[in-house]
């Protein structure tokens, strides 16, 4: 997963989470984001569709900005200061805010959850997939469906397992 997200974090993004996150809570009415739109996106047909979908997203955005918050004090670090995904999400494994507190872990044990080190980063994504449901003798399905819960698309999460494999394949040709 640390691979195919930021490629063992060589790309942790280049937005800032607490910017993206205000800026997508701040965006709950259709009206103030219009203006950014490609013109004919909406139309009357899906008006009140994108009305709905700015307000869940808007929503969303104020929960995960508090809990990067909140993760913040927690750490003792600035928010403000986090890159981030174009969706707010931080640290080698591009955690969202909210899977931080219930999921991260100090596996180098220097007393807070750092997403930006290999080893809390490693630990975390294991813990996140752990408490999704992952098994040591998984066949690949339950596997996928793990992954799946990690982000919903089936191409990532064909793309997590087909890495594994080849990084599996190539230690045992060692």
């Amino acid at each position: 997963i640390l691979l195919v997200e930021t490629r063992l974090g060589d790309s942790v993004g280049g937005k800032r989470a607490f910017n993206t996150l205000a800026s997508m809570a701040l965006s709950a009415d259709l009206e103030t984001v219009r203006p950014y739109l490609p013109k004919r996106l909406i139309n009357p047909g899906n008006e009140d569709f994108a009305k709905t979908v700015c307000r869940k997203k808007a929503d969303w955005a104020y929960s995960e900005l508090k809990a990067l918050i909140d993760y913040a004090n927690r750490s003792e670090l600035d928010p403000l200061t986090f890159p981030s995904s174009i969706y707010g999400a931080i640290g080698l494994c591009q955690f969202l805010p909210s899977n931080i507190i219930p999921y991260g872990v100090d596996a180098d044990k220097d007393g807070r959850i750092d997403l930006f080190t290999k080893a809390d980063a490693c630990y975390s994504v294991a813990n996140y997939l752990r408490g999704h449901g992952w098994k040591v003798d998984m066949d690949k399905w339950g596997q996928r469906q793990v992954i799946l819960r990690y982000n919903k698309s089936s191409i990532y999460a064909n793309t997590v397992r087909a890495v594994a494999q080849k990084l599996k394949n190539k230690s045992r040709n060692r």
